[in-house]
C-alpha cells in the first residue's frame, strides 16, 4: 500500500491508500505498485485506474501532467479528470473538429501546430474513453 494523490489546479481529486496505480504517460501505460523505483515523467490523455487494497476499483479520465513516483507515496499533477461517464462528448467533437481544421493550415507557427496536435489527442482519447464506458 502507498499513498496516491491526483491533483489539479481545481484541487485534490483523489488522495488515499491504494494497492495500485494504472496511468498513460508518455512512454505508455505504466502499473505502479508498492515500493515502486523513483520515476518523474509525463503523463498523457487516458484513464487512470485506482486499485484500492479492499479490491474497489475507480477509474477516471485524464488529461496532460506530471507523475512523481517517490517511496511510499505517488503524486500525479493533471490539467483535468473526469469521471467516464461525465465527459462532455459535444464539446470534445467541437474541440476535435477545431484542431482538425487549425491542423489543415499551412501558416501555423511550429507552437501552434503542436498545441493543436495536443488538443486533437486529447479529444480523441476522451471521445474514446466516453464511448467505451457507454
Amino acid at each position: 500500500m502507498y499513498k496516491l494523490d491526483v491533483v489539479t489546479p481545481l484541487g485534490n481529486v483523489f488522495s488515499g491508500e491504494v494497492y495500485q496505480t494504472v496511468i498513460t504517460t508518455a512512454d505508455g501505460e505504466i502499473g505502479i505498485l508498492e515500493n515502486h523505483m523513483l520515476l518523474l515523467t509525463n503523463i498523457t490523455p487516458g484513464k487512470l485506474r485506482i486499485e484500492k487494497a479492499n479490491g474497489e476499483v475507480k477509474e477516471m479520465a485524464i488529461t496532460y501532467g506530471i507523475l512523481d513516483v517517490a517511496g511510499d507515496k505517488v503524486i500525479a499533477l493533471v490539467e483535468e479528470v473526469y469521471e467516464l461517464n461525465e465527459i462532455d462528448t459535444e464539446n470534445e467533437k467541437k474541440l476535435l473538429e477545431e484542431a482538425n481544421s487549425k491542423l489543415q493550415s499551412e501558416n501555423l507557427t511550429e507552437e501552434e501546430r503542436k498545441h493543436y496536435e495536443k488538443q486533437k489527442h486529447r479529444a480523441e482519447t476522451l471521445l474514446n474513453l466516453a464511448s467505451a464506458k457507454v
